[in-house]
């Protein structure tokens, strides 16, 4: 079983009789009845809105680079890495048409999938995915209880314009969300993803670059210039 090493800042306290250490990812449960505002919506919209979405992908089917991302919405510090080096990425190549960009579930914790990977993927259903994914990691720190409950993830939804929250109800519990979930899951053990933090891999017309823990967009640029040619 996969334990992640990073240290969480979603801790709970100490618990007693010392039957946890740590907490290395959010919960997953109902939680409770509480609402909390969603943030983030106008960084969203201003990064994502007008570049093109298809499911997972944001950019345009034509960019000569795909920089796909293997994260985890649930892992505690994969916010700080999507927030600080992927959207500056976004902003500068996506927006560009310069590299269309993947988003993959990559769990960090010790299950498999996690109850935010369906809802992601889900929202992928309607080409909201980039928007579900930034939106949540913007509020990662704010979920009730450190939870990820149902009413968590619908908050999230409701924040994203023109979204359609029955369908992507309906989404999260289809063969077709679960099929693409177990094929990051899949995708993920083929390339040998160390558990370590996010990893990146940069694809173009002179090859493939694996990065691994975390890299930084320096090295992610780099990599697109060695695959994209330019």
């Amino acid at each position: 079983m996969r334990r992640s090493p990073w240290l969480p800042r979603l801790l709970l306290g100490a618990v007693a009789l010392g039957l946890f250490a740590a907490v290395v990812s959010l919960s997953i449960g109902e939680g409770g009845p509480k609402k909390i505002t969603i943030s983030g919506g106008e960084q969203t919209q201003e990064l994502i809105a007008g570049v093109p979405q298809a499911g997972p992908y944001l950019g345009s089917s034509d960019a000569p680079v795909t920089i796909s991302v293997f994260t985890d919405l649930q892992c505690a510090g994969c916010d700080d890495y999507e927030l600080q080096t992927v959207n500056p990425l976004i902003a500068e190549y996506a927006r560009a048409g310069a590299a269309r960009f993947e988003f993959r579930n990559f769990s960090l914790g010790e299950t498999e999938t996690t109850k935010a990977a369906y809802a992601a993927t889900a929202a992928g259903e309607q080409d909201r995915e980039w928007q579900y994914v930034t939106l949540f990691f913007h509020n990662q720190d704010q979920a009730p209880a450190h939870t990820v409950s149902d009413q968590f993830l619908e908050d999230i939804g409701n924040a994203i314009p023109d979204f359609d929250l029955n369908a992507w109800a309906n989404a999260r519990d289809s063969s077709t969300v679960a099929d693409r979930v177990d094929a990051d899951v899949k995708l993920a053990a083929d390339l040998r993803l160390p558990a370590f933090g996010p990893s990146v891999v940069v694809s173009g017309p002179n090859g493939t670059k694996q990065l691994d823990n975390s890299p930084s967009k320096g090295d992610v640029e780099a990599a697109v210039t060695a695959v994209g040619g330019s």
